[in-house]
């Protein structure tokens, strides 16, 4: 018995080893949230399992077998054998999933009623759910294949869902010129007055993503691939032929609204008078920009397969590396190839990531095509820099153009290129912490369906970025500072959980039911010449998808404030002009004002209203849990009776040998002995767990993990819902006391010399 007490030391420290008051509430009064209050049966809890390690099969059978002794109707008095039926029957249903592996991979990620839903009618392996159109029986899959198949499945359904959610994904922008709301006299006096705006630009925005389909003679055929055994093949329906080329298409036009009058000359009957009036008519689009160009990038690797001259260069620098090819119609066609790669010049230093860009926005005849070359190194945890240059639109050298008269661009073309000169950036950024996966999303956290799930107590809530870049040109340059965090306490505006399947599983976005932080970014542009612009940007999370925010910044030209609205990929900016030239007076009065608003509303009527719905929301809940306090009272004591004759003669066995023996055991809420607790908390609110916690004693040991609901045991109740509750046990090993006490997030396993109680 010494080998085994020593065995267990070692994991019992492990589990036990953390902070006792793992709630933080240190046996306070306070409840905890609803939405962290277990409300489904824990199968691996109500058979007696761990989940981590996951049981083997053998494990989960003896379990079963021991409780059936138990449980089962046939074998109990009359009274006792309807308690019986249906504590059997759930210990039945508990068995029938664990044993299944396909059923278990569902359960682990999704819980009871996920199992139910995709095994039932229109689930995923229901009659009419994805796994009866595989053309691989998805029963005959081993567990890590079914896996697989499942997370993706889900993730397909999930995409779906939210695509349906917008059916067009665009930017709509209305300009509106309230340019008499400042105005600021001759002695510098900024007076505010009662706008008369008027609509004055407009602007659309139209893209959209979409696979392009291939013929079969495109696709990498399961030869070019590595060969593998027949036994461990992936099924065909892991393979994802609509991603292997992806277009996007983007249009927008952009230009005035023009108000129109019509004179109208009035005359009347008697002919002595007449007058001429102007009448407004409806205004006109006036469109000076038009945007139509689509990109194509092809996934080259799932396109040229990995064996054969595929695998030798140059097609193996394609296959490692990331490719786009843009062509633009309007204005002016241009095309575009950009190159992707990481290169990574010293063993075991992070790599260099390389894109390289070329674009012939004129006819080869004119200029060659203009180069862009990006670096980018992660120099620190959170710091990345980045180095720029852009070549600018080039010409041809002297000696090609006399050898060649017909290169060259004209006086017209000349002109026009000095609106892309070359330029070198070098910027410094820091990133949020942690930073979420990114491929394709923008900075206000478009939905990504590769983003990584964070736990709730990982999310960075203030979510600080900066970033600064130095812009030199032979125009002229800058310096450009951009800063930016959440304010307020409360859930991040800029909420990085994006999506809740991915490869690695079934990941549910975190609840946190509180108030909404607010993200501000100020950002300040400084010219080489000692021109000064900025702006300042607030923006709020007012629905699970939707963000609106009001920004205020002055230029070179004017004051406008710019209010945004955007939803998934829908998004409505409505740029105002307050004054049309530039009073940094009144610049910050426009920006002062309508955020001292927003605080007053925030905390004088928002906040205060939103605690005390949650608070009432949790006194309802409570309320309603505890009147079922009688009825899990009662199913407890009818279980701990079924299992009271078979735990004994365990005991009994344990003793004789001297092994593990558990001589008391209770379970609850017990007050606080720091602090004075809140009326109705002063008294404990326990149960007598001494049955139900024996029933766990196995070989000479007792094992509860940390991550079981202890509630959910067979033979436990929930004496004081969503209170902090203890779980203490005194028990004998080898003649002598032992006791521990545990929090309901700790877990122990027992026997441990540190539970010895010293005489």
């Amino acid at each position: 018995m010494a080998s085994t007490f020593d065995r267990t030391a070692t994991v019992a420290d492990r589990d036990s080893g953390s902070d006792r008051d793992d709630d933080g509430l240190d046996g306070d009064y306070s409840m905890v949230a609803d939405a962290d209050y277990p409300n489904t049966v824990d199968y691996y809890a109500l058979l007696g399992l761990s989940s981590h390690p996951p049981p083997t099969d053998a494990e989960i059978r003896s379990a079963y077998r021991n409780l059936t002794l138990s449980f089962h109707p046939d074998k109990q008095p009359p009274h006792l054998r309807e308690a019986a039926r249906r504590h059997f029957n759930q210990i039945q249903e508990a068995y029938d999933v664990l044993i299944d592996s396909q059923k278990r991979t569902v359960y682990d990620m999704m819980g009871a009623e996920g199992v139910k839903r995709e095994w039932g009618h229109f689930g995923a392996m229901g009659l009419h759910g994805e796994a009866a159109n595989q053309d691989v029986g998805v029963k005959t899959m081993s567990s890590d294949q079914f896996r697989r198949w499942f997370l993706k499945t889900m993730k397909k359904r999930e995409r779906k869902a939210v695509e349906s959610l917008v059916e067009s994904h665009g930017t709509l922008t209305i300009g509106i010129d309230a340019s008499e709301t400042i105005t600021v006299d001759d002695d510098d006096d900024v007076t505010f007055h009662i706008p008369s705006p008027k609509l004055s630009t407009f602007g659309v925005n139209y893209s959209f993503n979409t696979p392009l389909p291939l013929p079969d003679f495109f696709k990498a055929t399961n030869n070019d691939s590595e060969e593998k055994d027949a036994s461990t093949e992936e099924p065909d329906s892991e393979d994802d032929d609509d991603d292997l080329v992806q277009l996007t298409i983007n249009a927008g036009v952009r230009g005035n609204i023009k108000e129109r009058k019509q004179r109208l000359t009035i005359s009347y009957e008697d002919g002595t008078e007449e007058e001429d009036l102007e009448v407004p008519i409806a205004p006109i689009l006036v469109g000076n920009a038009l945007e139509l160009g689509a990109t194509v990038t092809p996934n080259f690797k799932g396109l040229l397969g990995t064996r054969g001259v595929w695998n030798r260069f140059p097609f193996s620098f394609l296959k490692d590396s990331s490719v786009s090819l843009g062509a633009l119609l309007l204005p002016t066609p241009a095309l575009t190839t950009t190159v992707t790669r990481a290169y990574q010049p010293i063993s075991g230093v992070k790599p260099f990531n390389v894109a390289a860009t070329s674009t012939i926005q004129r006819s080869l005849a004119e200029s060659p095509p203009s180069f862009q070359i990006q670096a980018t190194k992660q120099i620190a945890e959170r710091k990345v820099a980045v180095l720029t240059w852009n070549s600018g639109l080039l010409q041809w050298p002297g000696f090609l153009t006399e050898s060649f008269p017909s290169l060259g661009m004209s006086a017209e073309a000349f002109y026009a290129s000095m609106e892309n000169p070359s330029q070198l950036q070098i910027a410094l950024m820091s990133v949020a912490k942690p930073k979420p996966a990114q491929s394709g999303g923008d900075e206000e956290g478009d939905y990504d369906d590769e983003t990584q799930h964070l736990e709730k107590a990982d999310i960075d809530r203030s979510a600080e970025e900066w970033n600064t870049s130095l812009t030199l040109s032979p125009g002229g340059g800058g310096i450009a500072l951009t800063y930016s965090r959440n304010l307020f306490s409360g859930k991040p505006m800029d909420d990085p959980v994006r999506t809740e399947w991915n490869s690695e599983g079934y990941l549910p976005m975190a609840k946190m039911d509180e108030a909404r932080a607010v993200k501000v970014q100020v950002s300040s542009i400084i010219g080489l010449d000692g021109s000064i612009q900025w702006t300042v940007k607030g923006t709020r999370l007012f629905g699970e998808n939707t963000r609106v925010g009001l920004g205020m910044g002055i230029s070179a030209n004017n004051v406008a404030m710019t209010v945004h609205w955007k939803r998934l990929g829908q998004r409505i900016n409505l740029p105002v002009i307050l004054m049309p030239h530039r009073h940094h007076d009144a610049a910050v009065l426009a920006t002062a004002i309508p955020w001292v608003t927003y605080c007053a509303i925030e905390f004088g009527y928002v906040r205060p209203r939103e605690r005390k719905k949650r608070r009432q929301a949790v006194a309802r809940r409570h309320k309603e849990l505890n009147k079922l306090i009688p009825k899990k009272r009662a199913e407890s004591e009818q279980a701990i009776e079924l299992m009271l004759d078979q735990v004994q003669r365990r005991q009994a066995r344990e003793e004789y040998h001297g092994g593990l023996v558990v001589t008391k055991a209770e379970y609850g809420y017990y007050p606080s002995q720091s602090k004075k607790p809140k009326s109705g908390f002063t008294e404990p609110r326990v149960m007598d767990a001494t049955i139900p916690v024996a029933a766990l004693v196995y070989g000479g040991q007792l094992v509860i993990p940390k991550e079981r609901v202890k509630f959910q045991t067979l033979g436990f109740y929930d004496p004081a819902p969503l209170l902090p509750k203890r779980l203490k046990i005194w028990y004998k090993f080898q003649g002598q006391e032992h006791f521990v006490e545990l929090g309901d997030k700790e877990g122990t396993a027992c026997p441990v010399r540190t539970h010895l109680i010293s005489n």
